[in-house]
């Protein structure tokens, strides 16, 4: 043991003489933090945020302890080597999180190896769709059609991006997924329109009284535009959508005899309510949460969903009382139900699109598909189970197309664990095989 220990005082040494990065990760904040450690001089970095390194006021390193302190923006850290690593916890005004830093080659910036440099290989035309909601207002879309080389006319599919206000290219930490799937799909003679919801980038309309429903209804108004278009092929274009999108896919096929086709890319099968009770217990699982609490979270959690709209603070209070009297404060802050959490739980069940996605239930438009359907979900995925999700596709559609990718996450990403928490850290936008599904069994449709 005395041996071991020297051998890593050693190495620990070497590694100072000549310097060396770390990096680490805040799971509450989403940022890299990078330490870089040199005989007597450290630096730390936020390079999600700045170029320059935040201010070091104080730092000493003893035996196998190192404490950092930065006093001007009121950040404490102590960590412990373990073996190539520094693990313990971070402050910062109210937050306090543990972390782990890796020794890395340089400093930590985003790669998105898979965005396509532009000029892209694909042309690109603007669509827009001006219409009046079922709600009576004006709405104002505008997307970006990406054609194939060639003459046409092409197959063409509508992408509707997932839960959250998100550009055309459905972009999150700089990740560009459907970017990247127009870029594949049109090396394979496939159009793709792709848009920007509504309140954001070239796109308007009121956002107060917008639900998945009403989302749908901006999907088949770009759509109609699609279908329109000189150089797209009305006999072979579908809609196809991932998350909140692939629930919209199929609810817009359902009622729109012009689809030729539905893609759902984590789509939901069950009821929303169901998703998201599922939902409660399999992120904290991935998080490195015990089993058992994570039941004790998704138990609390559908309570709390089947509360009707309009239920008072208290209600919420006590049923968080009710599944936490027993745990420790530390258990209850592992699952975000320590005090205070009932008034943030109540703002977030009763918005008005959360109100109606825990209705939402696919027996109701699904077996009114009539058109080919493919189904793709990540098996790791912990926002919408595959486990449960893809098997009840099936029962209401027994002739859809369902996959599952073992080691893929809601993003279709590969993965370690599933937790949105890598989804940043991930290089890969969109793995090939999922994409290569898409064009394979777009075109292996009749037309």
């Amino acid at each position: 043991m005395k041996a071991r220990t020297l051998i890593l005082l050693s190495l620990l040494q070497c590694a100072l003489a000549h310097g060396q990065w770390w990096t680490g990760w805040s799971r509450q904040t989403q940022l890299a933090l990078c330490l870089y450690l040199q005989g007597d001089s450290l630096l730390l970095y936020s390079p999600l945020q700045s170029r320059d390194p935040i201010p070091v006021s104080e730092w000493n390193l003893r035996n196998d302890t190192l404490r950092i302190a930065c006093a001007s923006i009121g950040f404490k850290a102590t960590l412990a080597r373990q073996d190539s690593l520094w693990q313990g916890t971070w402050r910062q005004g109210l937050l306090r999180e543990a972390i782990t830093f890796r020794p890395s080659d340089t400093i930590f910036q985003l790669r998105r190896p898979q965005t396509p440099p532009y000029p892209y290989r694909f042309r690109e035309e603007t669509l827009v769709a001006d219409y009046v909601d079922s709600h009576g207002d004006s709405i104002h879309l505008e997307g970006t059609l990406a054609l194939p080389q060639g003459d046409g006319p092409f197959p063409a599919l509508l992408l509707v991006s997932g839960s959250g206000q998100q550009n055309r290219d459905e972009e999150l930490f700089q990740h560009k997924p459907f970017l990247v799937l127009a870029d594949y799909l049109a090396a394979h003679g496939i159009a793709t329109l792709r848009y920007d919801d509504r309140g954001v980038g070239a796109s308007r309309g009121p956002l107060e009284k917008a639900t998945t429903l009403i989302f749908s209804e901006d999907a088949e108004a770009m759509f109609g535009v699609l279908l329109e278009h000189r150089l797209v092929d009305h006999r072979w274009t579908g809609i196809g959508g991932h998350s909140e999108g692939g629930a919209i896919a199929p609810l817009v096929a359902a009622r729109n005899r012009g689809a030729a086709f539905v893609v759902m890319l984590a789509g939901q099968g069950e009821r929303g309510l169901e998703v998201l009770a599922q939902q409660n217990r399999d992120l904290f699982r991935a998080r490195g949460v015990s089993l058992p609490l994570c039941e004790v979270r998704s138990r609390c959690m559908r309570r709390l969903l089947e509360l009707p709209a309009g239920s008072d603070l208290k209600a919420y209070q006590a049923i968080i009382q009710e599944y936490t009297e027993k745990l420790t404060p530390a258990q209850a802050d592992s699952i975000e139900l320590k005090r205070g959490m009932a008034y943030t739980l109540k703002q977030q069940l009763e918005g008005v699109w959360m109100r109606e996605f825990l209705r939402i239930d696919p027996a109701d438009y699904l077996p009114q598909v009539t058109v080919p359907l493919l189904a793709l979900q990540g098996g790791k995925d912990c926002q919408v189970s595959a486990e449960r999700n893809l098997p009840a596709i099936q029962r209401l559609k027994p002739d859809a197309v369902c996959r599952e990718f073992p080691g893929l996450n809601h993003l279709f990403q590969h993965c370690r664990t599933g937790s949105p928490d890598e989804y940043i850290q991930i290089e890969e936008t969109f793995a090939p095989e999922a994409m290569d599904a898409i064009s394979s069994f777009i075109k292996s449709l009749p037309r």
